[in-house]
């Protein structure tokens, strides 16, 4: 059992990592490492690692084809910069925690002593703890070049051949005029290698630095040293001075090219950098899924400088697509029934389709699933234009689009835990309501069956005054549980909304009457004291009012010794007709206060009839007041007590004449 779950534990941990390139045989790479990975059930990351900032077209064309290959078997798409390849798989195994590299062995050999070591010799040894599948290159293509691997040399435009000329013509003329002026011939030297240097900046690639380093040691020699207009010289010291400076600009060019293509691809990845950035910090103030989908296709636009198709998942269905257009004008129809099919399709299949791909290759737009894991929330469309996308900008759709996706599940995730806290706390006001139900109706229901019984069995053998006191107990008994099934009756109609308000104007003195002939016979213990002012008319439901005025009587009279005193005050006070029910009792404790009107809860206090309150009074009063655009509070009286004070809305007294 333990040999088994460390078995599981050690495949949930692998991490496979197969590196990409534009090689013939890296398809079959590819293959090996996805099998590898589906049988260990690890993790799955395809890396290329960029030296360059272009390659063939070719070349180019192959690498792309190879990236989605890779993606449709299922792995992480992750991309990479640096001129040591070696060290960059290196760096990125050792922080993704990678367990096992798949690479491919090149048949080719060490044809001397000074042959540099391979990419696997080296990767071999900087990362030996680190697990090294060779897949042998058996395929020889000719077409494939080695160049394309660093991506260092491409063609250059005519634009580029003219300016490396006019930038040595120029130099020439300089040299010519420095020449007349008696400067050393050091100091055209070094115009020739400034020549160098801002020829590989203005121009694409190494080739035009390197031209021009052989051509400014050819102009140097045919019109600034003696013979001119030859490349003959009288000097003995000028050849070594050629050679140096030829050395001299081949290295300044090549340097300076060099630090031209990293600069451009880390301002690449700080733009990459920079917008998912922005995506994230978006994504997270939003948290409908709707919201989400909007953010993502608006940075899509910032970064594509396109249009963009969405399509959201409602109720397990795709829904109607949505354009997002771009800065530019499009003509195109990219919602017709065709390309909503087609995203259709993409989000049944979990996988891409549309244009540049095998499948619905006439669509006019790339379709890509937010999915996470096997859930899909939706469908990205993206306008394909003449040339492809580049591994780079693909590179970054695919992480908008994985943001979007990890969003959008949090946001399903927090809705899902909404639902679910209410359902527990729905659950546990069930569990509550039960539970009082249970214990606090057992009681008197028992009261009532045992007075009962012994009226029917022992009747003849009671006396007048125990029979009228177990009547009396039978009748408060039977008035407490007609009080607790009002309670439970108006809060659930007003929770569930059922509950109509038939709104009166109401004279607060008749209103406090009335409710004091619902009070049980029990208040004759105690002083009700009543004063209210005259002519105070206020709008309400005066079931319900009286209602909360019984509740809140009873509530004194339960919780206050025989002989207290309750009073019952209303007046206008702030533009509303105030009503406030004080005791003289014991008060309420402090930490009981901040939960007096929560529903069900009763505290600690006994009651002086055994009967325990259901907890349901303060709830029901504080939700009908409410319900009255009214306020409940309760403050401590002066030295001791309660006093439970509500607000309601005053009437307009018209007088007719």
């Amino acid at each position: 059992m333990n040999q088994k779950m460390e078995d599981d534990t050690q495949k949930a941990d692998d991490h496979i990592l197969v590196c990409l390139s534009a090689a013939p045989s890296n398809l079959k790479i590819i293959a090996a490492a996805a099998k590898m990975a589906n049988a260990l059930q690890a993790r799955f990351t395809a890396l290329y690692v960029q030296a360059g900032t272009k390659a063939e077209a070719m070349d180019k064309e192959k690498l792309e084809e190879h990236i989605r290959y890779a993606e449709n078997l299922g792995a992480e798409i992750v991309m990479t910069h640096g001129e040591n390849v070696p060290m960059q798989i290196a760096e990125y195994a050792r922080l993704s925690h990678v367990t096992m590299i798949v690479i491919g062995q090149s048949n080719a050999g060490r044809n001397h002593f000074f042959s540099k070591s391979t990419l696997t010799e080296k990767l071999i040894k900087i990362v030996p703890d680190i697990d090294i599948h060779l897949i042998q290159d058996a395929e020889k293509n000719k077409t494939y070049s080695k160049r394309s691997v660093t991506g260092a040399t491409e063609k250059p435009s005519a634009k580029d051949y003219f300016l490396t000329a006019l930038i040595f013509a120029v130099c020439t003329l300089i040299g010519l005029l420095f020449q007349k002026l008696n400067f050393a011939d050091i100091n055209i030297v070094t115009i020739y290698i400034f020549g160098v240097l801002l020829t590989s900046i203005v121009t694409d690639g190494y080739l035009c630095s390197i031209a021009g380093s052989f051509l400014s040691v050819f102009l140097f020699c045919f019109f600034l040293t003696e013979p001119r207009m030859s490349f003959q010289t009288y000097a003995v010291g000028y050849p070594v001075t050629f050679l140096i400076m030829l050395i001299s600009s081949v290295l300044t060019g090549t340097l300076a090219a060099k630090l031209k293509a990293h600069a451009k691809l880390s301002a690449q990845l700080a733009f990459r950098t920079q917008v998912l950035f922005d995506t994230d910090c978006l994504l997270q103030r939003e948290k409908g899924e709707t919201e989400i989908l909007g953010v993502t296709c608006t940075q899509l636009i910032r970064l594509l400088n396109r249009s963009i198709t969405a399509y959201i998942v409602k109720d397990g269905t795709l829904s109607e697509g949505k354009l997002f257009p771009g800065e530019k004008e499009d003509t195109e129809d990219f919602l017709t029934q065709e390309e909503q099919n087609v995203a259709r399709w993409v989000y049944e299949n979990r996988r891409r389709a549309g244009a540049s791909t095998q499948h619905f290759p006439q669509a006019k737009c790339l379709y890509l699933a937010i999915r996470s894991g096997n859930n899909v929330y939706g469908v990205i469309g993206i306008p394909m234009q003449k040339e492809k996308q580049d591994s780079f900008e693909y590179s970054i759709l695919l992480s908008v689009i994985n943001e979007c996706a990890l969003a959008m599940e949090n946001a399903r995730n927090a809705i899902e835990k909404e639902k679910n806290a209410v359902l527990a706390k729905n659950e546990q006001l069930r569990a509550d309501l039960l539970r009082a139900i249970s214990h606090d109706l057992r009681t008197p229901l028992c009261s009532i069956s045992g007075n009962a019984d012994m009226l029917l069995n022992n009747s003849d053998r009671l006396d007048g005054v125990t029979k009228n006191q177990i009547y009396t107990d039978i009748y408060d008994d039977s008035v407490w549980l007609i009080g607790v099934v009002e309670n439970l009756l108006s809060i659930t109609r007003l929770n569930d909304g059922r509950l109509k308000f038939k709104f009166t104007d109401q004279l607060l003195d008749e209103v406090i009457a009335e409710a004091l002939r619902h009070i049980s016979r029990k208040h004759d213990d105690y002083k009700i004291v009543v004063d209210c002012e005259e002519l105070v008319l206020a709008c309400m439901d005066v079931r319900l009012i009286i209602q909360v005025l019984v509740n809140l009587i009873d509530n004194a009279i339960k919780y206050t010794p025989p002989g207290s005193v309750i009073s019952i005050r209303a007046k206008k006070s702030g533009g509303k007709a105030q009503i406030s029910v004080e005791d003289n009792g014991p008060g309420i404790p402090k930490e009981m206060k901040p939960h007096i009107f929560e529903m069900f809860y009763t505290g600690k206090t006994t009651v002086a009839d055994s009967h325990r309150s259901l907890g349901l009074g303060l709830a029901l009063c504080l939700s009908i007041i409410e319900a009255h655009d009214g306020t409940l509070i309760l403050t401590d009286r002066d030295p001791h007590g309660c006093n439970f004070t509500f607000t309601l809305p005053l009437s307009e007294v018209t007088l007719n004449e």
